[in-house]
């Protein structure tokens, strides 16, 4: 088959001015469109900034010589990172902090972590009080003892001679802090996944003096909660040029509507088109629909999943690594409920509860997802540590070999299946209670999750009320009902192992 360019993608490709902005729907092959434009220009030196390892390891086998591709963190460690050889640790831990304030006032030590981490984080010069917990939880006088501890453990952190462990952040925020002049280097910048990068990367490339792409979809931003900021947004791109890829090759015209649904709940009038051949959207799982992944929202939900299937003696691909879920967490809670405490790993749940009646008023108080899930596992599964030893037996490290793929909708970015399935874990959007801000960042999760799909997708019960409502702006205040867009049955039975596991 002869690859052609779409015209959207031949924009892209063609572009000639020194800001643009890509607004790439999901499946809209971003990275192809890049690849084109690095190889329709051979003669520029071009940095493909990637959001992790595993993108840049891909981008690598895909992108023409005279493209470099970097994650930022490679960028810096480069100039500012290798000083500190061993000190390099992955985390900060309040320990660390306590130990260099000479203190056992662990309160402290916490606020002092949670402001450093956020500066780093930050497009900032200096530790200020924006970076500290809050009012809300500190005092005047608090806020100025945190901020003044904070600037105090910074200084230790960043010399050159001492022992104070040096996260990949803090060597990221000094080379942001030392002005890197890319552009030296450099002809063209091309920075993938803009929607979720963290403000001190987005401050490194935007201030450089070179042509920049930017490419993202804004839809996909689900890492707000983690200080990750849109930068095809930033205030400096007001003038840039903005060009959309609408069309989608990963799925058909039927998971593409349901993305548009999801989407024009947050106004969004631009439409994806599914032109990645048949598709469809059905209420349950087919008969021998053979592999499938089930994307949750929480990761107490992937592991009731995981343990639901492999009882019913299939075999699981964990995506991340089973270890990575924290399986051992949801044992000591099994442990506190039985009232063996002893038997735990970890004191954790013991100096934060009393017992397990405590534990699960406070779920039940603040509706905390995890902890109901939690809940509800222990009492499906029980005796729990018996489930957990079929669990340990039916993992597969190839996802090859797997019935069922089990991940959360935030590590399912990037990834695709033919059939998905969404466990029904996800926030209810349609609640009128939920404030604006909060129901965005879950539309979008709901949106990542849905467009994983390629042939088939089975929404959770959340997606298919929102496709039993006429499309309108309406929905939210729920002044209108319909029972427009009906949604296939799409079998004669399920299987045996998918019961429960709506």
């Amino acid at each position: 088959m002869t690859y052609s360019d779409t015209p959207e993608q031949s924009a892209v490709i063609a572009w000639q001015g020194e800001r643009l902005v890509v607004g790439a729907f999901a499946g809209t092959g971003k990275t192809t469109t890049l690849r084109r434009f690095a190889e329709q220009n051979p003669d520029e030196r071009m940095l493909y900034v990637a959001y992790n390892r595993a993108i840049r390891d891909e981008a690598q086998q895909k992108f023409p010589y005279n493209v470099t591709c970097r994650t930022s963190h490679q960028l810096a460690f480069a100039v500012t990172g290798k000083h500190f050889g061993p000190r390099i640790t992955g985390n900060l831990k309040v320990t660390d902090i306590a130990r260099a304030l000479n203190s056992k006032n662990w309160r402290l030590a916490g606020d002092v972590l949670f402001t450093l981490n956020h500066f780093m984080s930050s497009a900032d010069e200096q530790i200020m009080v924006m970076h500290t917990p809050g009012e809300e939880e500190l005092s005047g006088e608090e806020q100025t003892q945190t901020l003044a501890a904070a600037r105090q453990v910074w200084l230790m952190m960043t010399a050159r001679r001492g022992d104070f462990p040096v996260t990949h952040d803090t060597y990221l925020k000094l080379y942001q802090l030392s002005r890197p002049h890319l552009s030296s280097r450099y002809s063209t910048i091309l920075f993938d996944e803009a929607q979720d990068a963290n403000p001190v990367t987005s401050a490194i490339v935007l201030n450089q003096t070179c042509r920049v792409v930017l490419v993202g979809d804004p839809h996909q931003q689900i890492y707000r909660f983690r200080g990750a900021d849109n930068a095809m947004n930033a205030p400096v791109l007001d003038g840039a040029d903005r060009l959309w890829l609408t069309h989608s090759f990963r799925f058909g015209p039927e998971v593409a509507n349901v993305a548009n649904r999801l989407l024009a709940l947050k106004g969004e009038t631009r439409k994806v088109t599914g032109k990645g051949g048949p598709d469809r959207v059905v209420e349950t799982l087919p008969r021998a629909c053979g592999h499938r992944a089930v994307l949750h929202r929480t990761v107490c939900g992937v592991i009731g999943t995981a343990l639901h299937y492999s009882l019913a003696g299939k075999k699981v691909y964990w995506v991340g690594g089973m270890e990575s879920y924290r399986v051992e967490d949801l044992l000591d809670l099994y442990w506190l409920s039985v009232d063996l405490p002893e038997r735990m790993k970890k004191d954790t749940l013991t100096q934060n509860y009393r017992d397990y009646a405590e534990y699960c008023e406070v779920a039940e108080e603040t509706g905390d997802p995890e902890m109901k899930q939690s809940m509800n596992i222990l009492d499906q599964f029980f005796p729990l540590p018996d489930r957990l030893k079929t669990l340990w037996q039916q993992r597969v490290e190839d996802e090859r070999e797997a019935d069922v793929t089990v991940c959360t909708a935030h590590r399912s970015k990037g990834l695709e299946w033919d059939t998905v399935k969404l466990y029904d874990d996800f926030a209810d959007i349609l609640d009128p209670e939920m404030p604006a801000d909060k129901r965005d960042d879950e539309l979008n999760l709901l949106y990542v999750a849905t467009t994983r799909a390629r042939r088939t997708l089975v929404p959770d019960p959340v997606v298919l009320e929102v496709l039993a409502q006429p499309p309108a702006e309406d929905i939210l205040s729920r002044q209108s009902e319909g029972n427009s867009d009906a949604v296939d049955n799409g079998n004669d039975g399920d299987d045996s192992a998918d019961e429960n596991v709506a």
